[in-house]
């Protein structure tokens, strides 16, 4: 048994997809939201994480290069960086199939195969929600509630397995606490 076959904790049927991706069929509204939150959420996180840097960047200029700010902007740097490097690493080890390669599926949006394990996005998504609690602990918990989404519009898309999205839910909130915990 390999990696990929060991890692079907809550592997989901052909039917449990086909039921999942026929409620966003059953309208063109719905299919197209989930369409939308797919390909949106992603450079949405991206933009946010932008902006919060710039805003570091710029607290750590007003204070003078404050040893704290310093840190804190480095940590925000760092974390996410590491966090998607890990995830990278365990996609080229694992390179496991997705849902739609595996079953008779057709996927709300089409993707290159392979390399499912860890979902990159939902590892990405919380590790910038929690670097963002650096600035404001409700923006951090509107952006955990946004990688949230991020993750189930994945799985709700037919283009990840439940394992992905836990796994990378779980690495993005480990790398991102932390990051917090040590700076």
């Amino acid at each position: 048994m390999n990696v990929s076959e060991r890692l079907n904790l809550f592997h989901w049927t052909e039917s449990e997809y086909d039921r999942i991706l026929n409620f966003w069929r059953k309208s063109s509204r719905r299919e197209r939201l989930a369409i939308w939150l797919v390909r949106s959420l992603p450079p949405l996180f991206f933009v946010v994480y932008s902006v919060q840097l710039c805003l570091m960047g710029w607290v750590a200029l007003s204070s003078g290069f404050a040893a704290e700010q310093c840190t804190a902007l480095i940590g925000a740097m760092v974390f996410p960086a590491g966090c998607l490097f890990i995830s990278g690493l365990l996609r080229r080890k694992i390179n496991r199939k997705r849902p739609y390669e595996q079953l008779s599926i057709r996927p709300l949006v089409q993707k290159k195969g392979g390399k499912s394990f860890p979902s990159n996005h939902t590892a990405s998504a919380f590790v910038l929600a929690l670097t963002m609690f650096r600035l404001s602990a409700i923006l951090g918990w509107g952006m955990i509630i946004l990688a949230a989404v991020t993750g189930l519009s994945r799985l709700a898309a037919g283009l990840h397995w439940p394992e992905d999205v836990l796994a990378g839910a779980g690495l993005g909130l480990l790398c991102g606490a932390v990051g917090l915990i040590i700076l």
